[in-house]
């Protein structure tokens, strides 16, 4: 589906609500995003979403665990739950112990572990069970764990293990450096006697639930019974929307209308990647009302769903050594999609895009194919969508919004905003769910609300009419966003 590109048309004789695209969003509210994504340059995020396929598909009203798979179930008219799934391959930390201790080795207490005497470690959790090795940050250290229960409260939600250092040498004895609070270790496999082995261990994963709640967005446009009155012949001006199939399958959009469905489009990619949730976390209470004490409830957007996002500094720019690091630095979070694609969207402003592009020239990835055209109408093609190392490609967007953002005046003459770039992965969660959907209940809701102008059976004795438009919707976003930013501490005039 697309805009029909060339100028505008004019269809006279025919109502200026006669024909109108938004009754397929009345009617299917899957459709809701591709109906914003007919305008990129208002809803980048939302047309990448849309094209790549993340949206709920078939979620209604009645939606539960049974019924769905037990992917999601719908809570209220605004709220649906889904299933976070646990990550088996789990991380344990060093914690201190009453005492402020992480480890205790009564006969080596500087070479804990030496001739392979036992000694005591203190972590965060019971994960680790009996005769099972914990592997430690170092990637070499391995402790076996020396009984067959694991790991005994020792109160305050610290866990002890007995343990002995796994190796070849009675001389070999653990870094204590490497045990200190907050450090990670990991459970890497068991190692029990060859004859007459009793006991095994039991884990499993159950994951827990997250809430996403859907915002509630409304905008219209008016036009007087005068003004209607003067067009004699009623031409409407607009564009023809294409959904492929010639003239038998495409939609005439009135220019008012288009005008209200682009404000539609940016307001609900902004909600959908920066929106602030108004809801409680913890006691689920709308947080935000009105003076007449009504409930404001709206969403958190892709940027503040979970814990936030990751601030990352570009303090000089685009420019390769940066790029390397970054892409190093947050290969972690980047995820594979169903394909097996690992990838995100980077979204934005204008000058920020541009030197991006001006970077991809400087690294000679102009090389080939970059002519456009024939014999004087050539046109050298420096313009890049993306890029790809170490197999995880970014795509990259320019934002009207971003380009238009309010910012904080630089010292050298430009703004925040000017700098500001998301990067959002794109690719599916450990379990296989998808990090990133677009969600939604309820479809478009369009209404004429006709003034005396119109006769007949009317809804408001002012002489004039207005087209109202209202949408829901809402996104389940459960991987790490992150934020590039240009530092302004000590850098505003």
């Amino acid at each position: 589906m697309r805009l029909k590109p060339g100028e505008r048309d004019t269809v006279a004789q025919e109502s200026i609500t006669g024909r109108m695209l938004i009754n397929m969003g009345v009617i299917e509210p899957d459709f809701v995003p591709t109906l914003m994504s007919l305008y990129p340059e208002e809803a980048p995020f939302i047309s990448i979403l849309d094209a790549k396929g993340f949206k709920t598909k078939g979620i209604s009203y009645t939606t539960n665990w049974l019924t769905d798979n037990g992917r999601f179930k719908t809570v209220a008219s605004n709220h649906v739950q889904y299933r976070i799934a646990n990550n088996d391959m789990r991380m344990e930390h060093f914690r201190s112990n009453s005492s402020g201790v992480t480890f205790e080795d009564f006969a080596n207490p500087t070479k804990p572990g030496l001739n392979k005497q036992p000694f005591y470690i203190y972590l965060d959790s019971n994960w680790v069970g009996g005769k099972d090795v914990i592997v430690l940050g170092d990637r070499k250290t391995q402790l076996w764990c020396d009984n067959d229960r694991g790991g005994e409260n020792a109160a305050g939600g610290v866990f002890m293990y007995k343990v002995k250092l796994k190796s070849g040498s009675m001389d070999d004895y653990v870094d204590p450096a490497i045990m200190a609070d907050g450090y990670e270790c990991q459970l890497a496999q068991t190692a029990h006697e060859q004859d007459f082995s009793e006991f095994g261990n039991e884990r499993y994963t159950f994951g827990g639930y997250g809430d996403a709640y859907l915002s509630l967005q409304r905008i219209k446009y008016s036009y007087s019974g005068t003004a209607a009155a003067m067009d004699k012949n009623k031409k409407v001006e607009g564009r023809w929307i294409e959904f492929g199939g010639g003239k038998d399958n495409r939609a005439f959009l009135p220019y008012a209308h288009e005008q209200m469905l682009r404000f539609a489009a940016r307001f609900a990619e902004f909600q959908l990647l920066e929106g602030q949730g108004t809801v409680s976390q913890d006691t689920k209470k709308v947080l935000l009302t009105d003076e007449n004490n009504k409930e404001i409830l709206a969403g958190s957007g892709a940027l503040y769903s979970g814990d936030g996002p990751i601030e990352y500094p570009q303090s000089n720019g685009w420019n390769e050594k940066w790029l390397d690091t970054f892409l190093t630095d947050t290969a972690q979070y980047i995820g594979m999609d169903a394909t097996g694609e690992r990838s995100a969207a980077v979204l934005l402003p204008n000058r920020s895009y541009v030197e991006f592009n001006i970077l991809m020239k400087s690294m000679g990835v102009t090389q080939n194919m970059n002519i456009i055209g024939e014999g004087g109408n050539k046109i050298m093609n420096n313009t890049y969508g993306g890029y790809n190392l170490a197999g995880i490609t970014l795509y990259v967007t320019e934002s009207k919004a971003m380009t238009q953002a309010a910012g904080l005046p630089l010292n050298d003459g430009t703004r925040t905003s000017d700098y500001m770039a998301y990067v959002l992965p794109l690719g599916n969660k450990n379990s296989g769910d998808s990090g990133a959907q677009l969600i939604q209940l309820r479809p478009v809701v369009n209404g004429t609300l006709a003034g005396i102008d119109k006769g007949g059976n009317v809804s408001s004795s002012v002489d004039g009419t207005s087209e109202h438009m209202l949408w829901q919707n809402g996104i389940i976003y459960q991987n790490q966003p992150i934020i590039i930013y240009k530092p302004y501490l000590n850098n505003l005039i």
